[in-house]
């Protein structure tokens, strides 16, 4: 009876043994896990503060950009306007050097005919 009981004991014993390695392995395979999801929460932390900072930056951008948008469209419209009064003034240039080559053959005709 009592080498039944030895057994017993032992079964049991090795029972328990068995049970606390699989909740040691268990507590051990759970804080490797927390460790590196905390990892991860730190990386995805510091990748929203980056993505933050950037659609920060790509709104400034975006404002600068109308803002310099808003400054050039006055100086474009200047720009059309000068380059149409410069060409009117190019074609009345031609028609004027266009006159006076006339005045100048009608001044020749006009000489030859004095002398």
């Amino acid at each position: 009876m009592r080498l039944l009981i030895l057994q017993a004991l032992k079964a049991t014993s090795l029972e328990k043994s068995v049970f606390l390695r699989r909740e040691r392995d268990a507590w051990a395979t759970y804080e490797n896990e927390r460790a590196v999801r905390e990892a991860a929460e730190g990386e995805l932390a510091k990748e929203c503060e980056i993505s933050a900072e950037l659609r920060q930056k790509c709104s400034a951008l975006a404002t600068e950009a109308q803002e310099t948008r808003d400054k050039v469209a006055p100086l474009e419209e200047r720009v059309g306007v000068l380059t149409r009064e410069s060409e009117v003034q190019k074609a009345a240039a031609e028609r004027y050097k266009g006159e006076v080559a006339r005045l100048e053959a009608l001044l020749a005709e006009r000489d030859l005919a004095l002398n």
